[in-house]
């Protein structure tokens, strides 16, 4: 079975907290993702997603880009080790009703992400279910 090491996107583009929404908005398009850890000194303090940006424009408009994404970022994160087993991955996303998981080393520095997509081949369909049910029912 797969480890977060073997699942997870290596290395991915972060910004700092004092980053602007612009910033991260930049490495979505750039980077065709949809989350941007945030880091400090190598080690993630939150994520900003495409929606945390997109729900914020109704309340911040024009000025959301220069904005710091620490302004709308989700503040600590859910993190496993590179060793973790599917199991614990999965556990990850079900507990906290998360759509990411960050990967880190043992100093706590951020080595990469994992989305519930990259898991999905590796579980059967109705575990898939019961993952992907706990993590929509959070907005």
């Amino acid at each position: 079975m797969p480890t977060a090491a073997d699942l997870m996107t290596p290395a991915p583009r972060t910004c700092s907290t004092f980053s602007t929404v612009l910033e991260a908005a930049m490495i979505f398009r750039d980077a065709d993702c949809g989350a941007v850890p945030i880091t400090e000194d190598g080690k993630p303090v939150g994520i900003l997603t495409d929606r945390d940006v997109a729900l914020s424009l109704i309340d911040k408009g024009a000025d959301l880009i220069d904005l710091p994404v620490s302004d709308i970022m989700t503040r600590g994160v859910i993190a496993v080790r590179p060793g973790a087993s599917l199991e614990e991955i999965e556990s990850g996303f079900a507990s906290k009703t998360v759509r990411r998981l960050l990967v880190t080393d043992s100093s706590d520095q951020l080595v990469g992400i994992i989305a519930w997509s990259d898991v999905s081949p590796y579980i059967s369909t109705q575990k898939l279910g019961r993952v992907v049910s706990d993590v929509v029912e959070k907005p």
